[in-house]
């Protein structure tokens, strides 16, 4: 049996945050992962926000090497598209960067992964978590290969399904605070802005969907659809029918798909915002990103949050090894942490997520505050990114 102080599960962004943040701090550790990298990920493929402030919290130059990396493409500029006529526009000030950064998972992850620390992160990827429990002293984890490894706290960066979640924390998918979402990759899409503006597109079917075009650097484009993932059963709707429509007929997006080729076929996952209805800590765990339900419920993005807790996590566990200390009661600060950090945010988002499924209403309250709006948007990009 393998005795560490620490485990993390899960070795995408948040998990990777998490890692790089105790590395930061010397403190071994081991992380695990079902996956190999490289690995394939289902995603929209955008950054916004905290990923930019993660990235630069935990290093520096690891953000510079984000910022020059030939398979990253940076923009200044996002639109989103309430009707036919009226547009909002999300954009960068021209002394910054980016307010928005696409970057197949593929990539990603292993830029994170390629960074994680020799000395202080014990990688075992490829090996699957069989079944994790509580012990009196630890939590003992058993892998799919036969291994045991006995830690102090473990660390669920497992995502929406995680084991970590249900199996220590009781916590179940929530669908009405829950995301479904497809996406697909296509070549030869036209007549895209130059400056690499996002287009993101609400569409009422029913319900309102979030439809996507992300540019990306090896010249594909990744296409998205999704909304609430209740109410996408309750009304039966086929989200793969909704955006081969939606690129075959819109007025708008069609013609940009007239010499466009499918790569591959459309994929589908979930994205959970629950934040603030399930546990996200407990004895001898804590959970991070999406198994802990950060996702932003308006504009989907949930790597950013998921890093930024990482980070916020890696500092409850120096405290409680410190301590010697990992109760639930001593780890309710990394919650208190995490409301404090995201809790406005995301409650706002969660709160024009629901304005949006009154379509005439949203449109019009947009349009007397356009200007408003985009001005408070400046404000609230430097504030939480970098």
């Amino acid at each position: 049996m393998i005795k560490t102080d620490v485990c993390i599960i899960g070795a995408g962004p948040s998990g990777a945050s998490t890692s790089l943040t105790l590395s930061k701090m010397k403190i071994p550790h081991y992380i695990i992962d079902k996956s190999t990298f490289p690995r394939d990920k289902t995603c929209g493929d955008g950054l916004i926000l905290y990923a930019y402030k993660a990235l630069r919290l935990l290093d520096e130059g690891l953000f510079s090497k984000f910022l020059n990396h030939p398979k990253f493409i940076h923009s200044k500029n996002i639109k989103l598209h309430i009707n036919s006529k009226l547009g909002v526009n999300f954009k960068e000030s021209e002394d910054r960067n980016m307010v928005i950064t696409y970057a197949k998972r593929y990539d990603f992850d292993y830029f994170l992964v390629n960074n994680l620390s020799k000395k202080y992160a014990s990688l075992d990827f490829g090996n699957g978590v069989k079944n994790i429990s509580e012990l009196k002293d630890g939590v003992l984890i058993k892998l799919k290969d036969g291994k045991e490894i006995l830690s102090k706290i473990v660390i669920g960066a497992d995502g929406v399904n995680s084991i970590v979640a249900r199996k220590l924390a009781g916590n179940k998918i929530q669908k009405n605070l829950a995301s479904t979402f497809v996406n697909g990759y296509f070549k030869n899409v036209i007549n895209l802005p130059k400056t690499n503006e996002a287009e993101i597109r609400i569409i009422y079917k029913k319900i309102p969907l979030f439809f996507y075009i992300f540019p990306l650097a090896d010249g594909s484009v990744n296409i998205s659809l999704g909304g609430n993932a209740k109410l996408i059963v309750k009304h039966n709707i086929n989200l793969v029918e909704e955006v081969e429509t939606i690129i075959r007929s819109h007025p708008k997006v069609a013609y940009k798909f007239i010499n466009a080729i499918k790569i591959d076929s459309w994929r589908g996952w979930s994205i959970p915002y629950n934040f603030g209805k399930n546990k996200v800590y407990g004895n001898r765990f804590m959970l991070v990103g999406d198994a802990a339900g950060l996702t932003n419920p308006f504009y989907k993005e949930g790597v950013g949050t998921g890093m930024m807790s990482g980070i916020i996590c890696a500092q409850s566990i120096e405290a409680s090894l410190k301590n010697n200390n990992f109760s639930a009661i001593f780890l309710a600060t990394y919650a208190k942490n995490l409301n404090n950090e995201f809790g406005r945010l995301l409650k706002f988002s969660r709160l024009m997520l629901k304005a949006t499924q009154f379509k005439f209403l949203f449109g019009a309250i947009t349009y007397l505050l356009k200007n408003k709006i985009e001005l408070k948007a400046t404000k609230v990009i430097k504030r939480k990114s970098y």
